[in-house]
């Protein structure tokens, strides 16, 4: 069970409403449960990225599970590729992709070797009105780290097993401390469902 580290994330007060610091911190991840990963589709899908010098990594909720020993039951990613640079390099491999719902917000799914991948590239909310947003492209991994609910969410790893953590996400799940990213009242206000997902982590 995650633990509330302060109570002010409802309180419409400033004093409560701080920044993390801002940094980079890296380690590596070589467990059984990251390893247990590399099937035949995600060795095809991150070669496919490499060849045309797009970065790929794993994101958000998966990576938190992978950190806790568990062995994630859906994998997403994330990438500097823009929906129609992944479009192209998946048409000119001959690759299938599927339900193109999402690619207004820089999503696509592939099918590789029997397996669904969903890829989303990394972006920044520009308008939000609570429950949707209006995306704008970024390859700055960092930007789309802020947009995201919780620390424990905002972290990404390679596929050489290097995690990419900006805002204490590793310490506060080794904690068991549930912080938003930034600014509390900021993110619940992008998406008001967050305020469900933060309890979640609370029981």
């Amino acid at each position: 069970m995650l633990r509330c580290l302060h109570p002010w994330w409802l309180s419409g007060g400033g004093a409560g409403l701080r920044l993390l610091q801002r940094h980079l911190f890296t380690m590596k991840v070589q467990s059984p449960e990251f390893q247990s990963l590399f099937t035949e589709g995600l060795r095809s899908l991150t070669e496919l990225f490499a060849k045309e010098n797009h970065e790929l990594r794993i994101a958000g909720g998966a990576v938190r599970d992978l950190l806790t020993g568990v062995k994630p039951q859906d994998v997403d990613f994330a990438t500097t590729a823009t929906p129609e640079q992944m479009k192209g390099l998946f048409q000119a491999a001959g690759v299938r992709m599927i339900n193109n719902k999402g690619e207004k917000h820089g999503t696509v799914t592939a099918r590789l070797h029997n397996e669904n991948f969903e890829i989303t590239t990394l972006r920044i909310d520009v308008v939000t009105d609570g429950r949707h947003a209006e995306v704008e492209f970024t390859t700055d991994w960092q930007r789309d780290a802020e947009r995201r609910d919780l620390t424990v969410n905002s972290m990404f790893l390679g596929f050489d097993g290097t995690l990419y953590d900006y805002f204490n996400g590793y310490e506060d799940l080794k904690n068991k401390k549930v912080r938003f990213v930034g600014h509390a009242k900021k993110r619940i206000q992008e998406d008001y469902l967050r305020i469900l997902r933060y309890f979640r982590f609370l029981v």
